[in-house]
């Protein structure tokens, strides 16, 4: 009797230690509504994904992103090292970086394009310069065109080129489309902290031409913000979302110009609005991808989908970026 006894007490012993080895190794069932998940993203990127994370977090309430802006490098950098599960990205990963991710990490990695994004050009609004050519861009970054007299004002002040920051997704954009390769930023290049920061340089320095993502430019962006905070949204709000209206057309904010850009083969150029946008006549475009490293079934892969999906989709309309996967109506008309 003594024998069994003590077999049992050892069998209930080994299943509560495998119990717990399992709850330490996070073995545990994860639900895709309860939790947290980390982000790191672009800090060019930030205008949009915080609508996307306040309306996910308020269909869940006990569901959290956190997220955390940086440059594009740090971001994905950020992904390599397993230090967040979630990253948006202005390029997709390499397929040397999933490799690395499922060798190194024993994670997954699922990338998928969410939005089509454009970089903007600002300048102060007494600028009287409106529009610059693709190769007038790129006679900027090679230092042919240094002054302002050289692009239609009688004004000898040096042209000033301002980013965000370091790393960022709008300057590798400009690197990997206007510079030569292997060349470096010109002299007269300037690195800010943030995206609101290029925008205050530029509406004091009139030879200040700022480069920014067109997210960040929408001046109902704010009333957005306040209209789908977690303190002001209600379920008639989340329903709008979900309908099928169609996409509204954002202004751009009156506090600096957003100049036209042209390609070198049109005399026309454009403002990055989502019409021109999504038809190519603005050129400087580009896809904005999501990644996901988070394991199925939790808050990570969840907020995964709601980008990817209708209602994400829907969000990114409203912010002045296209949303890549467009939800075509049809009407019929008798």
């Amino acid at each position: 009797m003594r024998k069994v006894t003590h077999s049992l007490m050892l069998i209930a012993a080994a299943i509560t230690f495998f119990t717990g080895v399992a709850a330490c190794t996070g073995n545990t069932p994860k639900k895709y509504d309860e939790g947290s998940a980390l982000l790191y993203a672009d800090e060019g990127f930030k205008s949009f994904i915080e609508q996307e994370r306040e309306v996910f977090e308020y269909q869940y309430p006990n569901a959290f992103i956190l997220t955390k802006y940086m440059s594009e490098t740090d971001a994905v950098n950020g992904l390599l090292n397993d230090s967040c599960s979630l990253a948006v990205l202005s390029r997709p990963l390499t397929k040397e970086q999933i490799e690395y991710i499922r060798g190194k990490n024993n994670r997954v990695a699922r990338q998928q394009e969410i939005a089509v994004d454009a970089v903007a050009l600002i300048v102060n609004k007494d600028n009287p310069v409106n529009m610059l050519s693709e190769q007038e861009i790129r006679d900027l970054f090679s230092s042919k065109i240094t002054s302002w007299t050289q692009l239609a004002w009688n004004d000898t002040t040096p042209v000033k080129l301002v980013f965000d920051r370091q790393g960022s997704a709008n300057v590798n954009f400009i690197e990997d489309k206007f510079l030569a390769k292997g060349a470096k930023f010109p002299a007269n290049t300037y690195a800010q902290k943030n995206t609101a920061d290029v925008i205050k340089v530029v509406e004091r320095d009139k030879s200040a031409i700022g480069f920014v993502s067109v997210s960040w430019l929408g001046d109902n962006l704010e009333r957005l913000q306040n209209d789908y905070s977690k303190d002001a949204m209600d379920t008639g709000k989340l329903v709008s979302l979900q309908s099928e209206t169609d996409t509204i057309a954002v202004d751009f904010t009156d506090k600096v110009k957003v100049l036209k850009v042209r390609k070198d083969d049109s005399p026309i150029g454009y403002k990055p609005y989502q019409a021109y946008i999504s038809s190519g006549e603005y050129p400087l475009f580009r896809v904005v991808y999501m990644v996901s490293t988070a394991a199925t079934n939790s808050v990570g892969q969840s907020f995964f989908s709601f980008v990817t999906g209708f209602t994400g989709q829907k969000i990114l309309s409203l912010t002045g970026i296209m949303p890549y996967m467009v939800h075509q109506r049809i009407i019929e008309l008798n």
